[in-house]
């Protein structure tokens, strides 16, 4: 492997030039897709944090629910024996 001081004389060679404007070209190129690409997966994650929040709720709803249609029953004449 060369040493770091052998490295500093100069620019890149003729193959390693087109090869780093390559590199930088791809960056360019690949950086915005990526960013694009969390793009789906962050609305994904919101939309099912969403649903198992509007799950829980529906649950406690459905719990609350019952609970009052218990209490209805207990005090309501016509279900009185």
């Amino acid at each position: 492997m060369a040493s770091l001081q052998s490295l500093r004389h100069g620019p890149p060679s003729a193959l390693v030039a087109p090869v780093l404007g390559l590199a930088a070209v791809g960056a360019v190129v690949v950086i915005p897709l990526v960013a694009l690409a969390a793009i789906p997966l962050l609305v994904a994650t919101i939309l099912a944090a969403g649903g198992v929040l509007v799950f829980g709720l529906t649950i406690w709803a459905s719990i609350e629910g019952l609970a009052a249609l218990e209490r209805w029953l207990e005090t309501d004449q016509r279900f009185q024996k």
